[in-house]
């Protein structure tokens, strides 16, 4: 066989290797929402009118109960980013119920950890947050993602040497500070 050849499928294998690496972990249909996804809002006003249509919701835990064949998530929903994973913002679209068809550990499942499910509307439960009466759409779950934890960015500047004491800013005075934020 030429060498030509043989280089042409070699660069063919390691480009699809390489491709494959690239793969997300996250379920096909957390990253995908269906395709009449209903808000969280929509919901919260006609509930009778949403009961066994698909969904997908996300945002932050607030609580894990484990129940004999069964998990309770009780979620703060947020909005999420096109691949399914919750934005880190202060918007809540209100509360939810995941009801999962398996043991979830609540020490991993643990409060403020972000998830992200998929599955039928079942019906609302009536419960309290504090003294207010509140209630919460329930979700049978297909599907969920739990998502890795955000790590902080120290508090500062963009790079190490930025806080050198030997460093010098020529733009320090009209230079731009960046703000505090999360990185993956």
């Amino acid at each position: 066989m030429p060498d030509h050849i043989t280089a042409y499928r070699c660069c063919l294998l390691l480009l699809t290797l390489l491709l494959g690496a690239c793969a997300s972990q996250v379920p096909q249909n957390i990253r995908e929402a269906p395709a009449d996804n209903l808000s969280l809002e929509q919901v919260h006003k006609h509930t009778a009118d949403y009961l066994g249509r698909q969904v997908r919701w996300g945002g932050t835990i607030i609580e894990t109960g484990n129940q004999e064949a069964t998990t309770l998530l009780t979620v703060l929903g947020q909005p999420l980013y096109k691949d399914g994973e919750p934005k880190f913002s202060d918007d809540s679209s209100g509360r939810f119920i995941a009801i999962v068809p398996a043991f979830l550990d609540p020490q991993v499942y643990a409060p403020d950890r972000e998830v992200t499910v998929t599955g039928s509307l079942l019906r609302t439960e009536t419960g309290k947050v504090g003294e207010y009466p509140y209630t919460y759409p329930v979700i049978q779950v297909d599907a969920w993602y739990l998502w890795p934890k955000r790590t902080k960015r120290p508090y500062g500047y963009p790079y190490p040497g930025w806080n050198d004491p030997w460093y010098y800013d020529p733009w320090y005075p009209y230079g731009y500070r960046y703000p505090y934020r999360y990185w993956h």
